[in-house]
């Protein structure tokens, strides 16, 4: 992320949270930073056991797209909710909180809009639908024949035990466009998709909407895997900088240490 699109930073004595236009960063300061990492060295059962989780919550990126909720709480916090994980937290003054919840909310809710604006193409069958994303290849099964095969599931306790799971993980089934190695037609006229280290994932359409389908992908993946070069190397450049950030902190306290009391 650049710092150009940055649309509200609050500097507190131990952190910074900066919000983006698409993403939310809270990152320690320098000095408070070194102190964790001095107390995480300093108690090698703590280093072992959080050290690994410290580095990877530390500093936190979470995509506005992949927030659910945020209001500010009864502590005058702001409290952030996203699915399949723990609430976020961040100390803020009542008034610093309820000026981020604001603008968060905007963003959320321009995320919101772009992702219900982003729909290329939609197939729908007489079982499932195919619904293609600018980023995003989605296939969901009808509610009916989904609850056809839970209730199969639900009757059967050794499908269920071994294929229940699979069932749930794969259905609905998204494939971010930059995965996808080739799309092509295969001899009966079916979309067929070819991701690495995966099975290749066959749409029963008819030939027709299997080629439109097809050419529509091969106009947005090579777009899609661009933009992924970009944000890797977007990533690895901010890896750097703090890096290079905390080699400076470094020599500093340890010229701080030799110069002459």
């Amino acid at each position: 992320m650049t710092t150009e699109d940055v649309v509200m930073l609050i500097d507190k004595p131990h952190l910074i949270v900066k919000l983006h236009k698409r993403l939310l960063e809270v990152d320690f300061k320098k000095g408070m930073r070194k102190e964790l990492e001095d107390v995480l060295e300093a108690k090698p059962k703590l280093r072992q056991s959080l050290g690994f989780l410290f580095q990877t919550v530390i500093p936190l990126d979470v995509a506005i797209k992949d927030i659910e909720s945020v209001k500010v709480d009864k502590n005058g916090q702001v409290k952030i909710v996203i699915p399949s994980r723990r609430d976020i937290t961040i100390p803020l003054t009542e008034e610093e909180s309820r000026n981020f919840v604001s603008k968060l909310k905007e963003l959320m809710a321009i995320e919101k809009r772009e992702a219900a604006e982003d729909v290329v193409m939609v197939v729908k069958k007489p079982n499932f639908t195919v619904k293609l994303r600018k980023t995003l290849l989605e296939v969901d099964l009808i509610e009916g024949v989904k609850k056809e095969l839970e209730d199969i599931f639900e009757a059967k306790p050794i499908l269920r035990n071994s294929l229940g799971l699979i069932f749930q993980s794969a259905v609905p089934l998204d494939v971010p466009l930059k995965d996808i190695e080739t799309a092509t037609l295969n001899k009966k006229g079916q979309v067929k998709i070819e991701i690495p280290h995966r099975k290749d994932i066959i749409i029963p359409l008819e030939a027709e909407e299997s080629n439109r389908l097809i050419g529509k992908l091969n106009e947005l993946i090579p777009l899609e895997k661009a933009r992924e070069i970009e944000r890797i190397l977007a990533s690895e450049r901010a890896r750097a900088e703090r890096a290079l950030e905390k080699a400076e902190a470094e020599l500093e306290a340890e010229r701080r240490m030799r110069m002459p009391r």
